[in-house]
């Protein structure tokens, strides 16, 4: 009886983890068009592992043959900062970085990162994101006045030629320490971002690093194995309610 109900939350254990699988690639499917998104991966571990022994004609005689895993659960969520193929946009405010480095950004929760070069100017002609969080120069919030914008590939900020800003970039010496906030922003708790010597490319935006085909594939599977797991614990359930009728009759 206890093989029984230790097989339901394995079962049910492997449904769990599957319905994590899916809704991560459904997101990164989601996002497949959004600037500077990176492609997430959850890694599992097993959760509960236990001795198997032999059963022997006496106690002292028994050997151990392995290690049995009883089950899994998701045990935390990879990044994958690989670059993604830059865009021709032809636009002055859209930008890309080449090389692992991040755009600091100024929101109301404190500075976040980003490699969304995807930026505009709100109503005071401050430099901003989609989402209207100011980009964080050298010194400060960049205001931008009317004119031909210009930016070189070290960061700075030219206007009609005469210049006006530089932009802060940064880079980090543990990637996975990032904490994701939505699609494109990152934070760096315990993480001081160091000066990133990369380049910015004018007129291009990063795309996306998820790749559909690769996608599709991994949520097959996933829709595979919850149903395999599914039918499992279906057979578990109908077991452990026979044993019980049939122990209960006696």
């Amino acid at each position: 009886m206890k093989s029984m109900i230790r097989g339901l939350y394995t079962a049910a254990g492997g449904m769990m983890v599957q319905v994590v699988r899916q809704e991560t690639i459904s997101n990164n499917l989601a996002n497949v068009e959004t600037s500077g998104f990176k492609h997430e991966l959850d890694l599992q571990r097993a959760y509960q592992e236990t001795n198997i022994l032999q059963v022997p004609r006496s106690r002292q005689q028994r050997q151990l043959i392995g290690r049995m895993e009883l089950g899994a659960v998701v045990d935390s969520m990879h990044t994958n900062f690989a670059p993604g193929s830059l865009v021709e946009t032809n636009r002055s405010l859209d930008l890309a970085i080449t090389g692992d480095g991040f755009f600091v950004i100024e929101t109301p929760q404190g500075r976040r990162y980003t490699r969304s070069g995807a930026f505009t100017l709100d109503a005071q002609r401050y430099l901003v994101t989609e989402q209207g969080y100011r980009v964080v120069g050298s010194q400060g919030s960049l205001q931008l006045p009317a004119g031909e914008v210009q930016i070189t590939a070290e960061g700075r900020i030219f206007v009609n030629n005469q210049a006006v800003g530089q932009l802060e970039l940064v880079s980090f010496s543990d990637l996975q320490a990032l904490r994701k906030e939505g699609s494109a922003l990152w934070s760096a708790p315990g993480q001081e971002g160091a000066a990133f010597g990369g380049q910015v490319q004018q007129g291009y935006l990063e795309a996306s690093n998820v790749q559909i085909a690769e996608e599709m594939g991994r949520m097959l599977t996933a829709l595979r194995l919850y149903e395999t797991n599914q039918r499992v614990l279906q057979a578990q359930d109908q077991l452990t309610g026979k044993a019980v009728t049939e122990i209960g009759a006696l």
